[in-house]
């Protein structure tokens, strides 16, 4: 029977999960593994598996995070596009707070998909669930008239998690948040519906003497 941890393993995690969110994959050395934690080689392997095992547990608690501050940040009241943007800013906002490093989903994307299977697995769950809620909202938004008739709630979901996703990948070449904000701007714009223009009202006829 082996000895009882005397560590606090979600916490530990945690912690992982912040370094590979700083550092990356490659770059994190089980050295600096041991270092962060504070735990030896045998006491990691044993709690987390190997490095590439202790990553995917770190990914996905990241991702768990978001999943939870999204889904109890969407509600069934209220106007929906505002509501998304705000969404939007603030999950942007709590990545670039975190670690500065910004989205530790894209940046694993980014680093070793298409070549890793379990990595791949998980981005696609995350995705596919904030499309998913994406277009309960959206779908909302096309029953009161909120949302231009000229794109469907699930596309619309689709570009907001592309245009997100995009956002992140910029973001890290220029971090000047206006100009996030500009192309959140552009984008909530093109999912307005468009009001007609007005014709002008004609002049009332007077009768001539």
């Amino acid at each position: 029977m082996g000895r009882p941890r005397t560590f606090d393993e979600e916490a530990t995690l945690d912690r992982a999960m912040l370094l590979f969110w700083r550092k990356g994959y490659e770059a994190t050395t089980m050295n600096d593994l041991v270092e962060e934690l504070g735990l030896g080689r045998g006491s990691i392997y044993a709690a987390y598996g190997d490095k590439h095992r202790l990553f995917v547990l770190a990914l996905g608690r990241y991702l768990g995070h978001q999943t939870t501050l999204l889904d109890s940040a969407l509600g069934d009241t209220g106007p929906v596009l505002p509501h998304l943007r705000d969404v939007i800013d603030r999950l942007l906002a709590a990545d670039a707070a975190c670690t500065g490093a910004g989205c530790f989903s894209v940046n694993s994307i980014a680093e070793l998909l298409p070549n890793d299977a379990e990595v791949a697995e998980l981005a696609r769950r995350s995705l596919q669930f904030a499309e998913d809620a994406f277009t309960t909202q959206l779908e909302r938004a096309a029953r009161s008239g909120e949302l231009s008739p000229a794109i469907g709630p699930r596309d619309a979901a689709h570009l907001l998690v592309t245009t997100v996703q995009g956002l992140q990948i910029m973001r890290k070449a220029d971090p000047d948040p206006a100009r996030a904000a500009a192309c959140l701007d552009s984008l909530f714009t093109l999912l307005a519906p468009t009001t007609a223009p007005t014709a002008p009202t004609p002049a009332p006829a007077y009768a001539t003497p």
